[in-house]
């Protein structure tokens, strides 16, 4: 069964590249704007895992995740793709959803390695 990822960024161009990189290797994706409409879109179609920006609007990526989890899906697994440099002290509140971190530009052969991974040792 074809897995799906669900990809949050804000930068337009960025999340179109991703969409069609996980179709390329196999993933139905998802790709959604802005974490508002993420939230309501994991109400209806919640998928096996987010691909996250930290650094977006309306919301960022840590206030999506403290959203995620006030709407009770804590537990769904996140991976981080940002550029941003990440303190250890920013990530701890996180660690239990957070699965991996990439950093952007995330190449296809990393992207495909990291969710080979994470389904393969998941099923």
């Amino acid at each position: 069964m074809m897995k799906t990822v669900m990809v949050v960024d804000d930068d337009i161009p960025n999340l179109t590249v991703m969409g069609l990189l996980l179709k390329k290797i196999g993933y139905k994706a998802i790709t959604i704007n802005n974490g508002w409409d993420a939230l309501d879109a994991i109400k209806d179609q919640k998928p096996d895992l987010v691909l996250l920006d930290l650094m977006m609007t309306p919301i960022d990526g840590w206030q999506f995740l403290d959203e995620l989890r006030k709407a009770g899906h804590q537990g769904l697994p996140v991976m981080l793709f940002t550029a941003k440099y990440i303190r250890d002290e920013e990530i701890a509140p996180y660690k239990s959803d957070i699965i991996l971190v990439l950093q952007k530009p995330v190449s296809l052969k990393e992207l495909e390695a990291s969710l080979h991974d994470f389904f393969k040792n998941k099923s």
